[in-house]
């Protein structure tokens, strides 16, 4: 019998913890955590000279990044999750609303990630590059942010196409966030205030509380 209670209680507790792990804080429509890195399918830099390589950082990922770094990731993290609309960070979004005939609480993050380059020494010297990424968090696609030197900017070049390759141009590389049309974007996950997962966990627990209460009687009965 103490078994089964104790079974009860642990399934209880987990799936209670797991609604508060898949909840989307803020403007974001999931936790970036959750989120693989955009994969870096070319890039190419404007002078001829540049031996950069790129890599790219999930916010998932950021303890690999340098102390100042993931500073940065994580300052842009913070104003997002606190914002209940992004136009609010910045003036730059305000067009974004504009261009798509949208609200500006329609609009959220679909993923954060770092780009950074390697192997150049004297890169300073060199142009922009010019990046094509394949990523799962582009559905509903509505502008590419940046987050440098604590301030946001919008990159105004951003693309899609074929919804699965963002392209841009970037002259620095810092921490990056994908804007989309909330309205409009595919998420795997429940989203801020789904009470899918909650209704799961009531309906299970009720179900081991009943078989519960059954092995009980049963066992008085005998």
């Amino acid at each position: 019998m103490k078994k089964v209670f104790a079974i009860c209680l642990a399934l209880v507790m987990v799936f209670s913890l797991s609604v508060t792990v898949c909840a989307a804080p803020g403007s974001f429509v999931n936790s970036p955590s959750n989120n693989n890195a955009p994969v870096i399918e070319e890039f190419e830099n404007e002078s001829d000279d540049c031996t950069a390589d790129l890599d790219i950082t999930s916010f998932g990922d950021r303890n690999s990044l340098s102390d100042a770094d993931k500073k940065e990731m994580e300052d842009a993290y913070d104003m997002i999750k606190n914002s209940t609309d992004l136009t609010d960070m910045f003036s730059g979004l305000n067009a974004v609303v504009d261009d798509l005939d949208i609200l500006p609480s329609d609009l959220a993050v679909s993923d954060l990630f770092h780009i950074d380059y390697t192997d150049c020494v004297e890169h300073d010297e060199h142009g922009a590059f010019k990046i094509k990424l394949s990523a799962d968090t582009l559905k509903g696609f509505a502008g590419l942010i940046q987050y440098i030197n604590g301030e946001w900017k919008l990159i105004d070049n951003a693309k899609v196409e074929d919804d699965e390759y963002l392209i841009f141009t970037a002259d620095d590389l810092s921490t990056f966030a994908i804007v989309v049309d909330s309205t409009k974007s595919a998420t795997t996950s429940p989203v801020t205030g789904d009470p899918t997962l909650t209704i799961v966990a009531g309906v299970v627990t009720l179900a081991l509380c009943t078989a519960f209460a059954v092995v009980t009687v049963s066992k008085k009965k005998a």
